[in-house]
């Protein structure tokens, strides 16, 4: 798209869905690909099937609620990628998107990565000081009781499931707290412990037997679904608390309330659910000891800002044929080459 304005044919197709959530960067996005020369489709609907353009488009952008699989696959022939503004991307089959050849940019910038790990580190702290029972002891009987169920962090163990780049930044965070930390993950060696001296690699039933805090940052995957059940939960300590800013099915929701409830277990603080919104009469809603927010905990003015552009670069890329700035799912690049190719030759 440089070297001046292409013939109107051959003019990058996209589609950009319109979106409430993501307004702020699909917007904006929209704006500057028509400034930069493309022919763009902003659909209303979220059922990908029902776009009409679908047939022409050479880059979708998708957003969390925009299902994307092997049918809607089939039906853009001419598709050369995906994008997302957000890191996750769950609403794609990105099996069947690595099996297509399509390449997938998403959101993961630096500034998406480290607000997220400072709302793990504030909602860890918030548990551990026990914010939850202190506000409701002012709330509802005026002053402080004399109770004190309140830790420090210093010298707790944290239990990371997951150990990707938002459990590094957070361990980057969490390196002068003096807190020991612990990670599972399968698809990760030992020699990810180097991130911390403070940091061991471990099996998931010992990680939850000996954590004072758990915190789920797995990606949702056939393997991660419910992976944290009513089993796993009672392998926990009652005085330990879980975290989950990840995807809300990785955690068994029935069981983590009948647990909190139970007093299984001392608490939890929850960004992100099986269902969202959450239902209006969820059990979790009526306990005490755990922090719901809805699913925008990480999100802060710069991680929007900064989708934007991202959003953009990835769009522009793929449509020019070179890879994504943010690739989702770069073992692909051989077989997307091959695709490309295909297409040129059409």
């Amino acid at each position: 798209m440089t070297g001046g304005r292409p013939a109107a044919a051959n003019l990058p197709r996209i589609i950009v869905p319109i979106d409430r959530m993501l307004a702020p960067c699909l917007d904006p996005v929209a704006d500057q690909l028509v400034a930069a020369g493309c022919q763009v489709a902003r659909p209303a609907t979220e059922a990908p099937l029902g776009w009409p353009e679908l047939a022409g488009i050479d880059v979708a952008v998708l957003t969390p609620r925009t299902k994307f699989a092997g049918p809607e696959i089939a039906a853009a022939p001419r598709l050369k990628g995906i994008v997302f503004p957000t890191i996750g991307v769950e609403a794609l089959d990105l099996a069947a998107a690595d099996a297509a050849g399509l390449a997938v940019g998403h959101g993961a910038t630096t500034e998406a990565i480290e607000s997220m790990a400072e709302a793990n580190v504030m909602l860890m702290a918030a548990l551990s000081l026990d914010l939850p029972g202190k506000s409701r002891t002012l709330r509802e009987r005026g002053w402080r009781d004399g109770t004190v169920r309140a830790r420090m962090m210093r010298g707790r163990t944290i239990g990371f499931v997951g150990f990707g780049r938002i459990v590094r930044a957070t361990l980057r965070r969490l390196a002068n707290w003096g807190a020991n930390a612990a990670y599972f993950d399968p698809h990760v060696g030992e020699d990810a412990a180097q991130e911390s001296a403070a940091t061991r690699l471990t099996d998931l039933p010992t990680l939850l037997r000996t954590s004072d805090i758990v915190n789920v940052l797995a990606e949702l995957t056939a393997q991660t679904h419910g992976m944290i059940g009513a089993a796993e939960i009672a392998m926990m300590r009652r005085d330990a608390c879980l975290v989950n800013t990840a995807r809300g099915a990785v955690v068994d929701e029935a069981a983590l309330a009948q647990a909190l409830r139970d007093g299984v277990i001392a608490g939890a603080a929850l960004d992100a659910f099986a269902t969202e919104p959450l239902a209006a009469d969820s059990p979790l809603r009526t306990l005490d000891n755990v922090i719901l927010t809805p699913h925008n905990i990480g999100h802060t003015r710069e991680l929007m800002d900064s989708f934007v552009p991202a959003t953009y670069e990835n769009v522009v890329r793929i449509a020019a044929g070179e890879p994504p700035l943010y690739f989702k799912n770069p073992q692909v690049l051989p077989k997307w080459r091959e695709r490309l190719a295909r297409l040129g030759a059409d």
